[in-house]
Formats: structure tokens, sequence, C-alpha cells
């Protein structure tokens, strides 16, 4: 067949029905490549279009020490409302032996009550922190502390803290005493 090309032979009937074959298989499969490139560039704007996607969150660090500071000095100063200011509107608190507190005026009533009462100065530690996206929580230790500095009070806390409109908030906390120290520990 392929003397029959080189020497300007006209084609036989075979081997032009496979001139034409091919031919047409080149054009078909230009057609399936520019069909398949379109496709995928649909998909590609489809995907970064994708409603379903979840929101890209702006990192905001989390200052566990600047909120514990915060909390510890306007409890000290007794400024029930900056205290509230500084939780959630839905937040909480699980004060040891009584019913939890829920909601932005429990909150306040609670932290009235709590200042009010309370007497020397709160001290808190941070032992344990951590953040992911818009959640943080920590753990540690409290002490209050008497007018002559002694230790009327000491235990543990837990918080939780959400990121609300850019502003790390806190969300809940739990905290109970643990039994007084003896003369000998102190």
């Amino acid at each position: 067949m392929s003397w029959s090309v080189m020497l300007g032979e006209p084609y036989s009937e075979l081997e032009e029905e496979m001139r034409l074959d091919r031919n047409m298989c080149g054009g078909v499969l230009a057609v399936v490549v520019l069909l398949l490139a379109s496709c995928t560039a649909g998909d590609v704007t489809e995907s970064t279009t994708d409603e379903t996607a979840p929101p890209v969150v702006a990192e905001v660090a989390f200052d566990h020490a600047a909120l514990m500071g915060n909390f510890v000095r306007e409890f000290n100063a007794d400024n029930p409302e900056a205290l509230a200011n500084l939780f959630t509107d839905d937040g909480c608190r699980m004060p040891p032996n009584q019913p939890i507190v829920e909601g932005r005026a429990m909150l306040l009533a609670q932290l009235e009550a709590a200042t009010s009462m309370t007497t020397g100065e709160l001290k808190l530690t941070l032992t344990s922190s951590e953040s992911s996206g818009e959640l943080a929580h920590g753990t540690g230790t409290f002490e209050r502390l008497a007018a002559d500095g002694s230790t009327m009070e000491f235990g543990k806390w837990m918080g939780t803290y959400k990121l609300v409109d850019g502003v790390w908030k806190m969300h809940c906390d739990i905290w109970n005493a643990n039994p007084p120290r003896s003369d000998d520990s102190q």
C-alpha cells in the first residue's frame, strides 16, 4: 500500500477507506478534546463559586491572658456590667451548688450578686489554653485573697470562648473550690 502512495499511483479502495477513517478519527478526536477542555474549564469555574463551601474565617488571635486580665480587673473593681459585657449574649455560668445561669439578663444579675458579696481580691492562673477557628477553651486555678493577703478560697475553673464579630468573648464558665488547705500546706 505504501508503495502506491509513494509512487503517486491512485489509492486502492481499501487505502481510500483507511485514509477517510483516519481523517474522521482525527476530527472526532479533536471534537472530543475540545469538549473535554470546555467541560474542565466549566468545572473549575463552578467549584470556585460553590455556594456550599464554608466561609473563610479571618484568623483573630486568641489572647487568653488578656481576656483573663480583663475579667480579674473588672471583678476586683466590682463592675458587674463590664463583666457581663465580656460574655456572649447567650453565654452561661455554672456556679457551684447553684442552677446554670444563661443569657445576658441572668448573667448580669448573677455577676451583680457575686461582686457585691465578695470581699478581697480574685487571682486567676491559666494552666491550659487552646483555640481553633471561632472557638477556644481554657482551664486554670483561682484564689480569693482577703485584704491581709491570706487565702480565703482556692479552686479550679474551665471556660469556653467564642469569636463574635471579630472579638473574643467568654461563652461559658464553670468553677468550684477545693477543700480547705491544712495549716501546714500554706
